[in-house]
């Protein structure tokens, strides 16, 4: 198991600038960064990737659609939007090396229509994620769709719904992650929902209830990582904090309160969960 931090741990959205945050990661101990991608168009591939041999630090990327690119979007206009983002992360994964893209794939991250998913909809992400995924495959690239809370989406929310979509989509390049932070929420037992994951499992999030240092708080992670361990996931386990002085995005993920240091979440988050491998 290797151990790394979520981009949006240190910085907002990547620029040429933003490099110092390998080196902060490696300061740090860790494998890994997580590295968000807002625009394909305007992503720094090959500073991330000059900055990832420098320091030894892996990548892979996160992403998350919006209102103006969901794929699931009644205007196909907005559905070709998404499509064309997912086509752009994978050409971005390509150029950095990265073999996962992460995250909100399935549709609109943030964006609520007062009610629930539609067949239709559920279609629409079906067949998005079967054309991104074949494309990724081609290239070496996994794709994995995060179920989130019913305060961060309403269309998928549960180990059970990634699952079915996965399946629905059928292709081995297209997998489930899995973040303990909406699981706290959704789920009824935790484990249970990494061992139905199980082999599709191909990406984790290791997130506190409340965001703060992982192993402080209520999520169990014994009976986690045995799940884990039993699925044979041996990947990263990713940590994704929001600090409150990074004001977009703790506006955006709701915090308010400092809970801890994103240095505090990654060095003891790692200490306190690597005693459990």
């Amino acid at each position: 198991m290797r151990f790394g931090v979520h981009s949006q741990m240190l910085v907002h959205d990547l620029d040429d600038d933003a490099m110092w945050i390998f080196e902060r990661a490696r300061d740090w101990g860790l494998d890994a960064l997580e590295l968000h991608v807002a625009d394909p168009e305007t992503f720094p591939a090959d500073a991330v990737r000059r900055a990832s041999a420098e320091h030894g630090i892996a990548v892979v990327l996160g992403t998350a659609l919006n209102a103006h690119n969901s794929t699931v979007s009644d205007d196909a206009e907005v559905r070709a939007k998404g499509r064309r983002h997912l086509r752009g992360c994978v050409d971005i994964a390509v150029r950095v090396g990265a073999p996962k893209i992460c995250g909100g794939l399935h549709s609109a991250n943030g964006h609520f229509v007062g009610r629930g998913r539609t067949a239709d909809e559920w279609k629409r992400s079906v067949s998005a994620l079967r054309e991104a995924g074949e494309y990724a495959g081609e290239r070496g690239v996994t794709l994995t769709v995060e179920p989130v809370s019913r305060y961060s989406g309403y269309f998928l929310n549960t180990a059970a719904d990634a699952v079915a979509l996965v399946d629905e989509v059928g292709l081995p390049s297209v997998g489930v992650q899995l973040d303990t932070f909406h699981m706290n929420i959704e789920e009824s037992d935790m484990a249970e929902a990494i061992r139905l994951a199980g082999p599709r499992l191909k990406h984790f999030h290791a997130v506190e209830n409340n965001r703060g240092i992982p192993g402080t708080g209520q999520v169990p992670w014994v009976d986690c990582f045995t799940a884990l361990s039993e699925v044979g996931y041996d990947d990263l386990c990713v940590f994704e904090f929001f600090p409150v002085d990074l004001p977009v995005m703790a506006r955006r993920t709701h915090t308010w309160r400092p809970l801890a240091t994103s240095e505090e979440v990654a060095v003891e988050g790692r200490r306190r969960l690597s005693a459990l491998l």
